[in-house]
């Protein structure tokens, strides 16, 4: 079984409670690095860190001005758990108070620690993972703060490359996620759906049913053609729970009015 290992730097500035906000996208059943440093971390001793979830909030105005979306990404019960992801704190991790969500999926290498890089490695990511991330360092030094944004996506437009089978051009494209129902796309640049002329192969599966496709596109292929791989999960269970809620205009800046 492959995992896929994706890493943001976030760099802060010496005693900065400066905070950053960086976005990074994922596919169900990979790995995640959620990377920090701090220039005032030198080692382990007077140390206390911690990473920490945050429910995705995200408001979007509409063209005609007169009313606006807020987009909610979260999971109510993380009202109520704890929204601690991983702590470290008299020179050893304190993982008491851990939501059990991150429980064996979590850790930080100590090693490199004493260059200041506080980065976190998430296992197997879920789409209950989807949230900010907020890295917090504290030491006699200083003190700063991070935020990593983690989307995780149920669906890709993996990378088209060309090919020859039995002498014919064709076109293939290959999923990096993992998928129990995939839908393979195939556009040109008119738009055109093209997915009748490809097929779709099994290229790896888990033991859990899951499974990343590999798909060729036949039709009369052009190599000075433009093509589009699509790939998107049909099964309702295995996609992101996300909410929209509509709300009127803002009379007044900074306020809400709500139906």
């Amino acid at each position: 079984m492959s995992f896929f290992v994706v890493t943001v730097s976030i760099l802060l500035l010496v005693h900065g409670a400066v905070s950053t906000e960086e976005e990074l996208r994922a596919h169900p059943f990979t790995d995640v690095t959620l990377s920090c440093h701090f220039s005032f971390v030198e080692d382990t001793e007077n140390l206390e860190f911690s990473w920490e979830r945050e429910d995705i909030r995200e408001e979007y105005e509409v063209e005609d001005d007169k009313e606006y979306y807020r987009f909610y990404r979260y999971y109510d019960f993380f009202e109520v758990f704890s929204k601690l992801v991983y702590h470290f704190h008299n020179n050893t991790e304190q993982l008491e108070d851990q939501n059990s969500l991150y429980e064996g999926r979590v850790s930080v290498d100590r090693d490199e620690i004493s260059e200041g890089t506080l980065s976190l490695l998430l296992r197997n990511v879920d789409f209950l993972d989807e949230a900010v991330y907020k890295c917090s360092a504290v030491t006699p030094d200083g003190r700063g703060e991070s935020r990593i944004k983690l989307i995780v996506e149920d669906s890709e437009m993996p990378q088209v490359q060309f090919a020859k089978v039995d002498d014919e051009d064709v076109a293939t494209c290959m999923s990096k996620g993992w998928y129990l129902a995939p839908n393979v796309t195939w556009l040109d640049r008119a738009e055109r759906d093209l997915s009748n002329h490809s097929t779709v192969e099994v290229l790896e599966e888990q033991m859990n049913g899951f499974y990343r496709v590999f798909s060729v596109l036949k039709f009369p292929v052009k190599l000075n053609e433009k093509y589009v791989c699509y790939i998107t999960e049909t099964d309702v269970n295995n996609q992101p729970f996300r909410i929209i809620r509509k709300y009127p205009k803002r009379k007044y800046p900074h306020t809400y009015d709500y139906y």
